[in-house]
C-alpha cells in the first residue's frame, strides 16, 4: 500500500470516528426537543435543550474545521487536485449548515410561547438533520474518490 492510500485511510478514519460524534449529538437533541415540545412550559428541558444545541454547535463547528479547513479533505484534494472544486462545494455547504444551527439557537433562545410554535422549531432542526447526514455522506464520497 502506498504512503498515499495509507494516509487517506487513516482519514477515513479520523473522519468516520469525528462523523460518529456529530450523529450522537443529532439523536440526542431529537430526544431533547421531543420532551421540550412535551413539557413546553417547564423551563429545565428548554434549559437542557439550549446547553447542547450551543455544545452541539461547538462540535459542528469543530469537526467541518477538522474535515475542511484544518485538513482531512484538503489532504485528499491535494492527492487528486481534480476534487478542489467538490470540496470548496462541501466547505459552502457547511458554512451554510452553520448558520441555519445559528438560527435555531436564536429560535429556541427567544422562544415565545405567545407568538412561536415549538413544532416550527423542531421541524426545521428534522431538515437540518438530514442535511447534515447528506453532507458527511459527501464527505465519505470525497475520502473514496481521493483513494480510487
Amino acid at each position: 500500500m502506498s504512503n498515499n492510500r495509507r494516509d487517506v485511510s487513516g482519514i477515513r478514519m479520523c473522519l468516520n470516528h469525528s462523523q460518529s460524534g456529530i450523529e450522537e449529538g443529532l439523536v440526542e437533541l431529537e430526544q431533547d426537543f421531543r420532551i421540550w415540545f412535551e413539557h413546553p412550559h417547564q423551563r429545565p428541558y428548554w434549559s437542557k435543550l439550549m446547553e447542547h444545541l450551543v455544545s452541539f454547535r461547538w462540535v459542528l463547528d469543530q469537526h467541518f474545521t477538522r474535515v475542511a479547513g484544518e485538513g482531512y479533505l484538503e489532504h485528499v484534494a491535494c492527492q487528486r487536485p481534480g476534487l478542489y472544486s467538490d470540496l470548496r462545494d462541501i466547505e459552502c455547504w457547511q458554512w451554510r449548515l452553520i448558520d441555519r444551527l445559528d438560527s435555531i439557537i436564536h429560535d429556541v433562545q427567544t422562544f415565545d410561547s405567545q407568538r412561536d410554535e415549538i413544532a416550527d422549531i423542531e421541524d426545521e432542526f428534522r431538515r437540518l438533520h438530514g442535511e447534515i447526514l447528506d453532507e458527511e455522506s459527501q464527505e465519505r464520497l470525497l475520502v473514496e474518490r481521493g483513494l480510487a
